[in-house]
């Protein structure tokens, strides 16, 4: 029997990242996934654009997947809005034990109706306490450490600090492509020890989703009862491979691929 285990994210349209990722890591790592979408993202005119899912909409899909038991791990994507944070925290709150692995996504433009002040500040007030892990990359850790600019590892440890004070277990941030080097570096910070992951970093433009399916690896894991260190260690392989053998969708996009680990050249291993 496959251990059972949710996301709640936004919805992809070119599977980079999104639900779609998130259910492609979870089945290569033997779970049953659940879903709720928040909203759904579509490029136009080289643009992404978030059509928001209403928070009735999505009260009747967590109404749907929580009524089920024995659920192993949340894993958090996307939230476009403070009352979507709001809603979807008042539902950890209520089931709490379960772990909740936190992708702060953050990749919305500032508008008159939402600002990633208040978008920090509601997932700090809603999300934090119940988060086992949060997962910003470079620029969500600016955002929610309140940093001007993190382009060294020192500077990274620093806004991992300042994360972990607002209150969650641990944070990963990760470095990726961004940080200046030839290593793409992600840091773990539990409170007490910082680690750090290397790993060199790849050519090509095929890594669209990293972040989203690190995050997903690093809640699959967790769901298997895998310790944090060994969740983000395995997480950080399997971006890897899913990067190494991408798909590319034009010369200019490509994704990562989920299935890198247990497929060879379009086939089972």
């Amino acid at each position: 029997m496959p251990k059972k285990i949710i996301t709640i994210a936004g919805s992809d349209s070119l599977s980079g990242g999104g639900v779609q990722a998130d259910l492609a890591t979870f089945s290569q790592y033997g779970l049953f996934a659940f879903s709720a979408l928040t909203s759904i993202v579509t490029v136009v005119e080289d643009d992404f654009v978030i059509h928001e899912i209403t928070s009735m909409l999505l009260t009747e899909q967590l109404e749907t997947i929580f009524a089920f038991e024995n659920i192993s791990a949340i894993k958090i994507g996307l939230l476009p809005n403070v009352e979507i944070i709001r809603l979807v925290g008042e539902y950890l709150k209520n089931h709490a034990n379960i772990p909740v692995i936190l992708d702060t996504v953050m990749v919305f433009k500032e508008t008159g109706t939402v600002t990633l002040s208040e978008i920090k500040e509601a997932m700090i007030e809603y999300l934090f306490p119940f988060a086992e892990i949060v997962t910003p990359n470079l620029e969500e850790a600016k955002v929610l450490s309140g940093m001007e600019t993190i382009n060294t590892i020192e500077e990274m440890e620093v806004a991992a600090r300042r994360i972990h004070a607002l209150g969650v277990k641990n944070v990963v941030i990760k470095g990726g492509e961004r940080l200046a080097g030839v290593d793409a570096c992600d840091v773990l910070f539990d409170g007490e020890v910082m680690r750090e992951f290397h790993a060199k970093k790849l050519s090509g433009n095929r890594n669209n989703g990293a972040g989203c399916t690190f995050a997903s690896a690093i809640a699959a894991n967790i769901a298997l009862s895998r310790s944090i260190y060994d969740a983000v260690s395995d997480a950080k392989e399997f971006v890897y491979e899913g990067i190494q053998n991408g798909v590319e969708l034009t010369n200019e996009i490509g994704n990562v691929w989920q299935g890198a680990r247990n497929h060879k050249n379009g086939g089972i291993t």
